[in-house]
């Protein structure tokens, strides 16, 4: 698919790797709806071009009335970006951990993209060329010891990607897993880790996506995968570091 004149919807589109997507998407022509919860950014998003929406996928309410605006106000949306997400480090055997933390890491990491995906797909079928893509994670493959519930959500969204990719082939909405690796974004802030610039990122995968890959991702990613699946041992190894 080129992705070239379509309208386009970014979960966590004000920061990070969605806002990096966005900025790309939106040289190629196409009309870029960003959904966040920050007001400030919202505001500067819309300054610099990008069509907003202010929603919150720890709330039903707020999903429910972003799929209505969509409704109302871009009913030609050909491609949803499932990109928002959250990571707390922490270690759930041996810290008290704020029950709302776990909470919100599940619901925003996949709950909330469930619900919205779930709303979005009879909009999404009236496009020629519909397409929803997936952000997930390696640790969707294989877990970190102090990010066990960011590893569950990505691992869950892994196999939501996977049923839905079949479940909508009769429709003609395709469905792409997007495994970023380690990037540079708020996100990651503080973590003495190698890390890839969003833009790099985005500039390296979006070619990818137009090839119609049903993965995209970094090749060191692409080995991880392989790893986790055959060396688990070794895929421990690698996340203890």
């Amino acid at each position: 698919m080129k992705l070239t004149s379509k309208t386009i919807l970014i979960t966590g589109g004000t920061s990070g790797i969605g806002y990096a997507l966005g900025v790309e998407l939106l040289k190629k022509g196409n009309i870029v709806i960003l959904l966040g919860r920050d007001t400030a950014k919202l505001i500067h998003a819309s300054s610099k071009g990008f069509k907003t929406i202010q929603c919150d996928l720890s709330k039903q309410r707020d999903i429910e009335m972003a799929a209505l605006e969509i409704q109302n106000e871009y009913p030609d949306l050909d491609v949803l970006f499932n990109n928002a997400g959250v990571q707390f480090n922490y270690s759930l055997t041996s810290t008290v951990i704020p029950l709302d933390k776990i909470n919100k890491e599940i619901t925003i990491n996949l709950t909330g993209q469930i619900l919205l995906t779930h709303l979005l797909i009879p909009i999404l079928s009236n496009s020629k060329q519909a397409m929803i893509v997936n952000t997930t994670s390696g640790l969707g493959a294989f877990p970190k010891d102090d990010g066990l519930v960011y590893s569950a959500s990505k691992a869950a969204m892994r196999n939501f990607t996977v049923g839905l990719k079949y479940a909508l082939k009769a429709i003609g909405i395709s469905v792409v897993e997007f495994i970023p690796p380690v990037t540079d974004t708020s996100m990651t802030a503080g973590r003495d880790e190698d890390k890839m610039s969003a833009t790099e990122l985005v500039r390296m995968v979006l070619p990818q996506l137009e090839k119609g890959r049903s993965i995209i991702a970094p090749f060191k990613m692409r080995m991880f995968l392989w790893i986790a699946f055959l060396f688990p041992s070794l895929a421990n190894k690698i996340l203890s570091k």
